[in-house]
């Protein structure tokens, strides 16, 4: 028993002392984040306006403030989408595509007051 617990404290010192190497940089810089040791080039979270609900795709059509558009993936677990119409303002972070999937997903949304 002794030696479970010595062995989950060194693990966890290991993990505590890890955790600033691995953390995202708050804010970011240039577009890129730092992802599980790599680049995540997902867009940053920001404020977008709902152009179009799917509830059945489960899609998010969204514009920025510049005037781009995309559709973004929403997963059941992320957000009841049902509570958006067209014309909300949400804020969204991003699940960057990866080698599995080209498709933009949100990681979270939440309405913007």
């Amino acid at each position: 028993m002794n030696r479970l617990i010595t062995q989950f404290g060194i693990a966890l010192l290991a993990a505590a002392l890890w955790q600033p190497v691995l953390a995202q940089p708050a804010g970011g810089g240039g577009g890129q984040r730092m992802q599980g040791g790599g680049i995540n080039y997902s867009p940053q979270p920001a404020v977008y306006t709902v152009t179009l609900v799917d509830q059945r795709g489960r899609t998010v059509g969204l514009r920025a403030s510049d005037g781009r558009t995309g559709t973004v993936a929403v997963a059941e677990s992320v957000y009841d989408l049902s509570r958006l119409k067209s014309g909300d303002k949400v804020r969204v972070d991003f699940i960057a595509p990866d080698a599995t999937t080209t498709r933009l997903s949100a990681a979270s949304i939440w309405p913007e007051k």
